[in-house]
């Protein structure tokens, strides 16, 4: 009885041990960037505004495209003041009228384009900023992944220090080495501690940049980024930039403004023209003691004046097609930057690439090789201490530069994806 007690009460720690330990088992889950982009792309909220903002925009292009709502007026004509009796004057009658306005031909068609056409820029504006969130999210991913292998890296040196440490250590007590290198060693170990604190303040900084990209709590844990490697070169400098005049949605964006000035333009050059309202109306009137009298039927119709039309028509005119032209130098500077911006980027991803390749088949495995023989050196003596150091430190530096080039090389892939407007490679 005594022993069931006490197999109940250890499966009951142990149950509560793996909930309090669950979230941190959580934690440690991959960090894959697929499901973060399509995480971040169902759920920010800049996104979402973008959105709603594009559904209240394809509501106008109906609006402007219907006639102005019929005026339906009821009046009261030629009533006596001195009894205001309905039966005293043959003229007294009650007059229902109802009138349409009709723009002129073509001022309705041009009024919803003018309205389609802001809808489509708000649309492109939408997909831009969908491109613009999944460059985001890889920018903060790259950033994770350089700095938690950087960890890694930092992380190993210590644990190797401090054999070096315990190496100085022996040899200085058989009288052997020096204590100066023991203390050397120690300073090393502490430079370490503080580049693992500023590699962590910079993960959780990144971090938080994430979690609120996917509209998260900043504190919410994240698991270690999955394992990257370097992608294929993308195509032709001429092809991407082509490529880029082609996909990209700001680019479409400013030439719909063009089309829309153009339209708005076309629409100020009608109002030149007169608008046209038709009415028909029915008078009601009331028989007299000695008549009967009967009622009255009337039509007739409208238009406005553009007498005024050298301090409006002609503004309006004028106005619109300075935004035409102001249209066209902003796609004109789009496009010279868009072309800027893709070969400073395949420049810096041809380097990145090169650098990489260095750094993994040449410079690392010598960095690596120069740091063995120099640990076996020193344990028989044929090395000092500082030339074990300093290898150790080359080796470090080569690991972090090549972790932190190959999340800068993909961060210039995700830029370029996102300049270009669609997948490069």
């Amino acid at each position: 009885m005594m022993l069931h007690r006490i197999i109940i009460v250890t499966m009951s720690l142990l149950v509560l041990l793996l909930i309090a330990l669950a979230p941190a088992f959580a934690a440690e889950e991959m960090l894959r960037l697929q499901p973060l982009i399509q995480e971040a792309l169902a759920v920010n909220p800049e996104i979402k505004a973008e959105e709603k903002k594009w559904d209240a925009a394809r509501q106008r292009p109906p609006q402007e495209g219907s006639l102005d709502d019929p005026m339906l007026s009821f009046e009261l004509e030629n009533l006596p003041t001195n009894s205001f009796a309905f039966t005293q004057e043959d003229m007294t009658m009650k007059k229902l009228s109802i009138s349409q306005a009709f723009p002129y031909f073509g001022k309705l068609g041009l009024r919803s384009e003018v309205a389609q056409r802001e809808a489509n820029a708000i649309g492109l504006a939408y997909r831009d900023k969908r491109n613009e969130i999944v460059r985001r999210v890889k920018e903060v991913f790259y950033e994770l992944y350089a700095i938690e292998r950087s960890l890694e890296i930092v992380e190993n040196n210590r644990d190797l220090l401090k054999q070096f440490v315990k190496v100085a250590e022996t040899k200085y007590s058989v009288g052997k080495g020096i204590q100066q290198d023991v203390l050397k060693a120690q300073v090393e170990l502490s430079k370490l501690l503080d580049e693992q604190i500023r590699l962590e303040q910079s993960r959780q900084a990144a971090g938080a940049k994430l979690n609120a990209i996917l509209n998260r709590p900043s504190h919410t844990p994240l698991g270690r980024t999955e394992d990257v490697s370097m992608a294929e070169t993308p195509t032709e400098l001429t092809k991407l930039q082509a490529k880029a005049l082609e996909n990209r949605p700001l680019l479409k964006r400013l030439q719909e403004e063009i089309e829309r000035s153009k339209a708005a333009n076309a629409l100020a050059r009608k109002r030149y023209f007169p608008d046209l309202t038709m009415s028909l109306g029915y008078a009601f009137r009331e028989d007299s003691a000695i008549a009967r009298r009967s009622d009255f039927f009337s039509a007739g119709f409208s238009i406005n004046i553009p007498l005024y039309f050298r301090t409006k028509q002609d503004r309006q005119v004028a106005e619109t097609s300075a935004l035409i032209n102001s249209a066209r130098e902003q796609y004109q500077a789009a496009r010279n930057e868009v072309a800027s911006m893709v070969k400073e980027l395949v420049a810096d991803i041809e380097k990145g690439r090169k650098l990489i390749d260095l750094l993994e088949t040449g410079l690392i495995p010598q960095a690596r090789l120069s740091l063995d023989s120099a640990v076996a050196g020193y344990q028989v003596g044929k090395v000092d201490f500082l030339t074990l150091l300093d290898n150790r430190v080359t080796l470090f530096n080569f690991e972090k530069e090549y972790y932190r080039t190959m999340g800068e090389y993909q961060m210039s892939l995700a830029r370029l994806e996102w300049v270009v407007g669609a997948p490069v490679h």
